[in-house]
């Protein structure tokens, strides 16, 4: 295998590297695979410039369209950055993005939950509006923390039926009811807030986060895709990759 061989090789499986991190969680610049893109990339323009007399056009484009794309995948939050300062990112309609406090107060009270087997319907707004399911849900617009979500969702409290919706880091409102998804091949185990759970997925393309009060098992929906009895490390890669941490 020849040198020129080797380097498409390298070049295809590093851009194939960032794209299955970007997809799988929140993408963090890592300064190795840095000095490895400044590499690559030199190393793709030397070909160019030293075999632009035998290469033929195909094998030009085959080198050369990797980079762009690698560059601009290492260096976005930098590129981020920049289209800040110079206010482009106002003409750009993006996702909220939600910050890490967010994750814990989540992670802290799903936890809490899950271990006393205490039933919960927690739904997380992302691009699509809610509205018409907020309207006729009881308003409270209070900061989240695990304190307040928790004890929403206690059996002797007036809330606790229903869902709880949050909107940016605040608990915009409680006792929400979701149409139930008309589906039939779902399995027996899901109870009455996982088919809401998926009613809502199905109409929106909200996060939501359901406890069992029978297993205290933590289920994910979205997509209309539920997740059943996922993980602790899985939740937060949802989190990481749903709720755009930076």
């Amino acid at each position: 295998m020849d040198n020129f061989t080797v380097l498409i090789l390298v070049t295809y499986l590093y851009a194939l590297f960032l794209l299955t991190l970007r997809i799988k969680v929140s993408y963090k610049s890592i300064k190795l695979f840095k000095l490895i893109l400044i590499f690559l990339a030199v190393t793709s323009l030397v070909f160019l410039i030293d075999y632009s007399g035998n290469l033929s056009l195909t094998t030009r484009i085959i080198v050369f369209v990797p980079v762009p794309y690698i560059v601009i995948m290492t260096y976005i939050t930098e590129l981020t950055n920049i289209s800040k300062r110079l206010g482009i990112n106002r003409f750009i309609k993006r996702p909220m993005k939600i910050d890490n406090d967010l994750a814990e107060q989540l992670m802290s009270s799903v936890d809490f939950l899950s271990k006393r087997k205490i039933g919960a319907l927690i739904t997380v707004e992302r691009n699509i509006n809610l509205t018409p399911f907020i309207n006729k849900a009881l308003m409270i617009n209070a900061d989240i923390s695990k304190e307040l979500l928790t004890s929403i969702f206690i059996p002797s409290t007036p809330l606790h039926d229903g869902a709880v919706i949050i909107r940016g880091n605040k608990i915009l409102c409680a006792k929400t009811y979701y149409p139930s998804t008309e589906r039939t091949d779902l399995p027996m185990t899901y109870g009455t807030r996982h088919r809401a759970a998926i009613g809502i997925s199905e109409q929106s393309d909200a996060l939501t986060i359901v406890v069992s009060e029978e297993t205290g098992n933590v289920s994910v929906t979205i997509n209309r895709q539920m997740e059943y009895n996922v993980s602790r490390e899985t939740l937060n890669l949802y989190f990481e990759k749903f709720l755009q941490i930076n």
